[in-house]
């Protein structure tokens, strides 16, 4: 079993000097995010040294920083004192200042750089003597806003994810990340067993515990640090399933949880992911090559979209959309490439539409939207031979070397069912915990999600509305937003600033999502409307695009008749009308 070593953990920290104010006044590819705590431009040379030499060598060069800057000094000593914080069922292994500047490594081989000095603590939860959570909590040295942002991940997790802690902290936000319990690099390998699965009571602390004791220990840290509690507390990720199990179970943790393209109904996903992949698998002529999803996607936005569609490359409204790719199949004389064979066809009806259980024909999660076609590459194999494989074989069949290609959609899913049903779905409609004392949920799913089919957090909310009697009484707590053109997580032909990765042109609560939530969570201002925007080629610093507006359901977005498509005052928001 992967387990965290107990030893002091060794960063590739990159050295940077300290520079004038104006040097980090913008935070490039993160928008407008305000960096504080910079140093005055009028510090001497020497006096940057000797700053820097207290940062990188520790408590033994602190009395010489001193007489530089005071305040630096005791901000310094103030966190490397956490290495003697007693906190329980957690062992701090480092606390060390980060000056502005600073690059961490992340899982991937490149680097996050913090725009803003920090305190970073690193540390191991252990409730038991076979459990190992490791997190990492940065506190802004200066200028804390009161607040602690949690942050979560995709996939298996198994990383600090190094980005959402230097957003968080920029936004000057105390902010935690964890490894979800294990070591690895988000997804598994096929015919590689997952140790932490293969463990019901680790498989259940990644499923259920991690985040929540993740949030314990990183309120902890806070008072240590600053000698006060969070004021507020709210959690963002991407990886709802984790956001909606805080809400569910631990409806304490949080004040406010952002649960982006939530994959909520988690061991049906899996199932998903096998539906996707199983006819090629079996008939390999069935793929839909990169050439032959274009084809689709051409006909399918000039189909329900017309020339705006085509122009804009998504569809405002996919579920009005009953474009039948059976138009496409090919006929004695057609050129291969301006057409699809019958296999083909098959498959993209099949992405269309949920898979079902072979038994009772229940379905087992929805299908993907039209006008999701050009992300379809990775639900053809590369989902279910690096998630549903391992995770499946690991947790379920016991078996590394289990063969996906035969999975029963009948006899196995009903195992899949009694084995991962409780330790990892989030779906219960009950929020009422959450929403007694004052939680406020923001859910966000993009209509081109290529992962999560996007009508499932629909039928979520719907279960809500109706457990509460009616959509204004669920709305007093939870918002769910569909947002056209957003794959999972952002990226996407569309505008993806709400409920993606990328940043909005500034941080206000019409253009941001945890700002929302703190609107509504601190003021009672409750979100009806946000704009997202749409970066030249997906980066901020190429300018904006064109911008929508991006309704609360069921409100859509509706082009009012006149005005420049490009600007979200064009549009308004009406009620929906979803066809299934």
């Amino acid at each position: 079993m992967h387990r965290h070593s107990m030893s002091r953990p060794v960063v590739e920290i990159q050295r940077v000097w300290f520079q004038p104010a104006s040097s980090y006044s913008t935070y490039k590819e993160a928008g407008d995010m305000r960096s504080s705590g910079k140093c005055n431009g009028g510090h001497s040379w020497k006096r940057t040294l000797l700053l820097w030499m207290s940062i990188a060598t520790g408590p033994a060069v602190y009395s010489a920083a001193a007489t530089a800057s005071e305040d630096n000094a005791q901000q310094i000593a103030r966190c490397a004192a956490l290495q003697q914080a007693q906190i329980k069922d957690t062992r701090i292994e480092l606390a060390q200042a980060l000056p502005a500047g600073s690059s961490l490594t992340k899982v991937d081989g490149t680097s996050a750089t913090t725009s803003t000095p920090v305190c970073r603590v690193v540390a191991t939860v252990s409730t038991a003597a076979e459990k190992h959570l490791g997190i990492e909590v940065w506190l802004p040295l200066a200028d804390w806003n009161g607040r602690l942002l949690g942050t979560g991940k995709s996939g298996f997790g198994g990383y600090i994810d190094y980005n959402e802690l230097t957003a968080a902290v920029a936004r000057r936000f105390a902010a935690v990340n964890s490894d979800t319990g294990h070591k690895g690099k988000g997804s598994g390998e096929p015919g590689k067993l997952l140790e932490w699965a293969a463990n019901p009571e680790t498989l259940r602390d990644w499923g259920h515990l991690s985040v929540h004791l993740m949030t314990v220990a990183a309120k902890k840290l806070i008072q240590a640090y600053y000698g006060q509690s969070a004021q507020y507390s709210y959690l963002d990720t991407c990886g709802g399933v984790e956001a909606m199990t805080e809400v569910e179970y631990f409806p304490d943790d949080y004040d406010g949880v952002a649960a982006r393209s939530p994959g909520i109904y988690y061991s049906h996903l899996m199932e998903s992911f096998l539906w996707g992949a199983m006819l090629p698998a079996h008939q390999p002529d069935a793929l839909l090559t990169h050439d032959a999803l274009a084809l689709l996607n051409h006909a399918v936005l000039q189909s329900c979209g017309g020339v705006h569609a085509l122009e804009d490359g998504f569809l405002e409204h996919p579920m009005q959309c009953h474009f039948d790719p059976a138009q496409l199949q090919c006929k004695t004389g057609d050129t291969p490439a301006n057409c699809l064979g019958a296999a083909q066809v098959q498959q993209a009806q099949r992405l269309y539409s949920p898979p079902r259980n072979a038994l009772t024909g229940d379905a087992l999660y929805p299908g993907f939207a039209r006008g999701s076609e050009l992300a379809w590459g990775a639900i053809q194999y590369h989902l279910a031979a690096y998630y549903a494989q391992p995770l499946l074989a690991s947790a379920v069949f016991g078996n590394a070397a289990w063969e996906w290609t035969t999975y029963d959609f009948g006899a196995d899913s009903a195992l899949v069912d009694r084995k991962l049903g409780l330790l990892l779905n989030a779906t219960n409609p009950d929020i009422s915990r959450f929403a007694a004392r004052g939680g406020k949920l923001i859910m966000t799913q993009g209509w081109a999600d290529e992962v999560n089919a996007p009508t499932k957090p629909i039928e979520y909310f719907d279960a809500v509305a109706k457990h509460e009697g009616g959509i204004a009484s669920a709305q007093r707590s939870f918002r769910l937003l569909m947002v056209p053109g957003m794959g999972h997580c952002g990226i996407g032909p569309g505008p993806t600033t709400i409920g993606g990765a990328l940043p909005p042109t500034k941080y206000s609560p019409d253009r941001d999502v945890v700002s929302a939530l703190q609107a509504w969570v601190e003021h009672g201002k409750a979100p009806t409307r946000f704009i997202s925007t749409k970066y030249v080629g997906d980066k901020p610093s190429n300018g904006v695009k064109f911008e929508r507006p991006v309704c609360v359901y069921p409100m859509e977005s509706r082009y009012s008749g006149s005005g420049d498509r490009r600007l979200a005052g064009s549009f308004s928001c009406v009620k929906a009308t979803v066809s299934r």
